[in-house]
């Protein structure tokens, strides 16, 4: 899971699962992202279940833009 700052909010995203959340603090993106992946797992079939506690993520990239 990252967390980086978009505008005045803090979002927290995990790539292996897709859950998202935003918080006006850290702390608060990352209880909310507690909350949320939470809430994941309980509905998550069993293979995205083990995907995610391995921490494997399917594909990553990191671009950078000139602007």
């Amino acid at each position: 899971m990252t967390i980086h700052k978009d505008g005045e909010w803090y979002v927290a995203i995990d790539p292996v699962t897709g859950v998202a959340t935003q918080g006006k603090s850290v702390d608060d993106a990352l209880k909310n992202f507690q909350e949320a992946f939470e809430l994941w797992f309980e509905n998550a079939e069993d293979w995205e279940k083990e995907r995610a506690l391995k921490g494997e993520p399917v594909a990553t990239m990191r671009i950078e833009i000139k602007v």
